[in-house]
């Protein structure tokens, strides 16, 4: 019988996933396919929750099995998983860590139950943490994870050479994020003109004040209005700003995954301004979607967007030229469609969703011992 475990990042489970929507692209895109290529799956949640809580697919039910955790420090239960789950953790042909600073457990069930593990390199960890302490720490775990996974899945050739600098000798595959190109298709509607929009956390990091800033310069010219699709801590300062500017801002909720393609449909244009991304999955999805992007020119949006060719970047932090950008793609709607039509193709191509977890499920099964 061959078990694939599976290990959230720290303080995660399907609940935190929910907060966001992302929990059914968890179950769609991932948990599916796992459980037609394993004879069980065991996802090892640091929440105190159940796979019914988030679906009611019988045949999922009978081959995914979530052991609730909950009532601890994360960095605690972290350490104490191991000995919590013995039996279901030991057991395991293999694990599969989907965040590197979530590695503890692995690292410990490796020590004492020989079980192997495969993890994600996915970000550029240390950059966001909220303390040099909190940096050192995620640098330290995510080291140490590298040097003893079985392979390492870099999302990009970028993140790929910093796994193989933070850890010489580590066995790195690079694997992308992928879309699911049928679920995420061009809308059967043009979108209104002018409509710009952004659909992720409202942090700090995504520097959404630089597209406020844009469209504020837009709106002489232009009938431009912006939509936010999520939540975080910086809502109320850009509320102010764009009140502040005169632009028309609509912020909304966060949505579940399966309806993020009619929403991004609504989007004349999707726009990406981060100062660091390691590989963006809604930056693939507004692609996949035909929907014209402009991202800002960092770390996974350059591996992502041609500029000029499947998409248009700027500086991080430039609300000029992203205007500059943003006004191209208003005066000529058919540079728009050209760009949504060719990113639609190169997300095809190369990032279809299930084409990269078969890729990805191979690599499991081969750390597994389980095929050649």
């Amino acid at each position: 019988m061959a078990v694939l475990g599976l290990l959230p990042s720290i303080r995660g489970g399907l609940g935190e996933l929910a907060r966001t929507g992302q929990h059914s692209r968890l179950i769609d895109g991932y948990l599916r396919p796992y459980a037609r290529a394993f004879d069980e799956v065991r996802y090892f949640s640091y929440l105190d929750e159940s796979l019914a809580d988030f679906s009611a697919d019988a045949e999922l039910l009978a081959r995914v099995r979530v052991l609730p955790g909950g009532g601890w420090h994360p960095w605690l239960y972290a350490l104490m998983l191991p000995f919590r789950h013995r039996r279901a953790l030991a057991t395991c042909d293999v694990l599969r860590v989907f965040q590197v600073t979530g590695v503890i457990p692995a690292l410990v069930a490796r020590r004492l139950y020989g079980v192997p593990f495969v993890t994600t390199y996915g970000f550029w960890y240390g950059r966001l943490a909220r303390s040099r302490v909190s940096a050192r720490l995620s640098r330290a775990v995510a080291a140490a994870g590298l040097a003893a996974a079985g392979a390492v899945i870099a999302t990009t050739p970028e993140l790929g050479e910093e796994a193989r600098r933070r850890a010489p000798g580590a066995r790195v595959h690079v694997i992308p994020n992928g879309v699911d190109t049928t679920a995420f298709r061009p809308p059967a509607r043009a979108a209104a003109p002018g409509h710009l929009m952004y659909l992720g956390r409202l942090s700090e990091e995504k520097q959404l004040d630089s597209l406020v800033d844009a469209a504020a310069k837009l709106t002489a010219r232009h009938a431009v209005r912006v939509t936010l699709v999520g939540d975080g801590p910086v809502r109320p300062a850009l509320e102010a700003q764009a009140r502040a500017a005169g632009v028309a801002l609509d912020v909304r909720p966060f949505v579940d995954h399966r309806e993020v393609p009619a929403v991004l449909g609504e989007a004349d244009v999707f726009v990406l301004p981060s100062r660091t991304e390691g590989h963006p999955k809604v930056l693939l999805e507004a692609m996949a979607c035909a929907r014209p992007c402009v991202a800002s020119a960092v770390g996974g949006n350059l591996a992502i967007v041609e500029d000029g060719v499947t998409g248009l970047l700027f500086p991080a932090g430039d609300a000029g030229a992203l205007a500059d950008r943003l006004e191209r793609l208003l005066r000529d709607r058919a540079l728009g469609a050209t760009l949504g039509a060719r990113a639609r193709q190169a997300v095809v191509v190369r990032y279809d969703l299930g084409a990269l977890v078969a890729r990805e499920i191979e690599l499991l099964r081969r750390v597994a011992g389980l095929t050649r």
